[in-house]
């Protein structure tokens, strides 16, 4: 007959600290195994037995149970079996409700095990979902800004061609035209300027081109007056941006 013992491969005297060595080594094993459903099943076995060796009580009453069932085979080994007393029936049914007492503790172990497993299965699931639907609204989100700016943008270049077409017409027509600023034509225009300033600033640190603008800005009477056009209104601008932080 097997019992928990021979499980755990350790004697019916064994001490706590022998069942629990033996519950890690097992576990150990287990782990080193490739993982199927028949190890996940005899790793829960091991569990729960360990769960009923460790705890005092229940310990008591499976070796109790061991013993009576030991006894009556001993007993159906001596005497034939229609000599059975009313004490061994008695015995024998106590044996059974005992048996029937741990089978029922043992498969609510397993019950409570699958249970709690499967909660945990389904909350990751749940959160997986709700961050792919996040993602998936970042990205639906995302696509709508693109369109958006899209849109104006092509809007904002129709206009100006719309313009610009209008302003030809009228042009061939003898009219002369004048061209509203849009904002793209701003930013055309800002753009520009930005590229001129950093290629100027670029060229001003090469030495020979810093010697050839100098000495253009100081022989050439037109080159001077719009550089100091310009230096003015570079100057006027970074003065209106220091007033409005002071």
């Amino acid at each position: 007959m097997n019992t928990l013992y021979d499980l755990f491969k350790v004697k019916e005297n064994a001490t706590q600290d022998e069942i629990k060595q033996a519950y890690d080594n097992l576990l150990k094993k287990a782990d080193s195994l490739p993982q199927n459903q028949k190890i996940i099943e005899q790793v829960r076995r091991i569990k729960i037995a360990y769960g009923i060796l460790s705890d005092s009580e229940k310990r008591k009453k499976y070796d109790a149970d061991l013993a009576t069932k030991r006894a009556d085979e001993l007993l159906q080994n001596i005497q034939p079996k229609t000599e059975q007393t009313v004490e061994e029936e008695s015995s024998q049914l106590e044996e059974n409700e005992i048996k029937q007492e741990i089978q029922n503790q043992i498969n609510q172990a397993i019950q409570f095990q699958s249970v709690r497993e499967l909660k945990q299965k389904v909350d990751q699931q749940r959160q997986e979902k709700q961050l792919r639907q996040e993602q998936l609204e970042k990205q639906r989100k995302k696509q709508e800004r693109k369109k958006k700016r899209q849109a104006k943008k092509e809007q904002e270049l129709k206009r100006e061609m719309e313009i610009n077409a209008y302003g030809e017409y009228l042009q061939r027509q003898g009219y002369k035209v004048k061209y509203p600023w849009t904002w793209l034509r701003v930013k055309r225009l800002l753009i520009s300027m930005i590229g001129v300033v950093i290629a100027l600033f670029i060229l001003w640190h090469i030495p020979f081109v810093r010697q050839t603008l100098t000495d253009l800005y100081h022989t050439n009477f037109v080159v001077k007056y719009l550089a100091d056009i310009m230096f003015s209104m570079f100057k006027g601008i970074i003065d209106s941006i220091k007033s409005i932080f002071k």
